[in-house]
């Protein structure tokens, strides 16, 4: 991967402190990247928008996902995870723009 393990630490870490428990590793999200990388090179951005709105369903309860998304930092999270996804080159930064503004 060609992000610092930092970003993924950190994105973990703000996820794990918004629902108050250690919910997700940084490898977990490491593994996401890797398969939104494949899913798109396979699948397109269609494919891959899917996948994205329906990732954190899978990775928490629907009651963590409720707190997530009522959450002060619910922009900062996914602007965060985003910025990743440029960093990692799932997205482009034309899309990851794009889809800052759709959050």
């Amino acid at each position: 991967m060609n992000a610092d393990k930092t970003l993924y630490m950190d994105l973990a870490r703000t996820i794990n402190q918004t629902l108050g428990r250690k919910a997700i590793h940084p490898e977990r999200i490491r593994q996401a990247v890797k398969e939104a990388k494949r899913i798109k090179r396979y699948g397109g951005t269609a494919e891959l928008i899917h996948y994205a709105t329906h990732l954190y369903e899978t990775w928490f309860t629907p009651e963590e996902v409720e707190m997530l998304k009522r959450s002060p930092r619910k922009k900062e999270l996914s602007h965060r995870m985003i910025d990743l996804l440029v960093l990692e080159k799932v997205l482009t930064p034309a899309q990851g723009m794009m889809f800052k503004h759709m959050v």
